[in-house]
């Protein structure tokens, strides 16, 4: 019974640490940000365009945002990165209202947030907090899906200097 609990509270304790840096990293007056357009970088087209944010020092990149805009509404991915490892992924999906007479434009739900502690990136090991459902989104299979969005900061950020 004891054991059990001890990896609980280790477990806890991870999550504890990675919400740490995350708020370091949020806190950082020192990141550069950079702001792109995902259509340019991806050659994909969507609804209602995209954008890709990365913050970072030197050649380290911190923190990445990614969002594109669909005909139903929005999805979002914002990943958090320790020493070049993500410790954090961040996904919504915010859907426009809809009524008899169809979409709402003018008004964005959030119907689906998750957020991934990556506790060890090399072993595919996470854990994984959700709340509400995904109506339109997929959703990833491996936290190693996320590996093409920090490949595409990267090669922005290299392509910007």
């Amino acid at each position: 019974m004891t054991l059990i609990g001890f990896v609980t509270f280790g477990q806890e304790n991870k999550l504890d640490r990675i919400e740490s840096e995350v708020n370091s990293i949020n806190s950082d007056p020192i990141l550069t940000k950079s702001e792109f357009d995902w259509a340019k970088l991806t050659g994909i087209t969507s609804d209602g365009g995209g954008i890709l944010k990365v913050w970072w020092n030197g050649n380290q990149i911190t923190r990445i945002y990614e969002e594109i805009g669909l005909s139903y509404g929005r999805v979002s991915t914002e990943i958090y990165l320790d020493n070049g490892k993500p410790i954090k992924i961040i996904e919504t999906e915010e859907n426009f209202r809809q009524t008899d007479q169809g979409m709402e434009y003018d008004e964005l739900n959030q119907v689906f947030k998750a957020d991934i502690y990556v506790i060890d990136w090399e072993n595919d090991n996470s854990e994984i907090v959700r709340t509400g459902e995904r109506n339109f989104s997929e959703e990833n299979c491996s936290t190693f899906d996320y590996q093409p969005i920090i490949e595409r900061a990267k090669k922005a950020i290299r392509n910007s200097e």
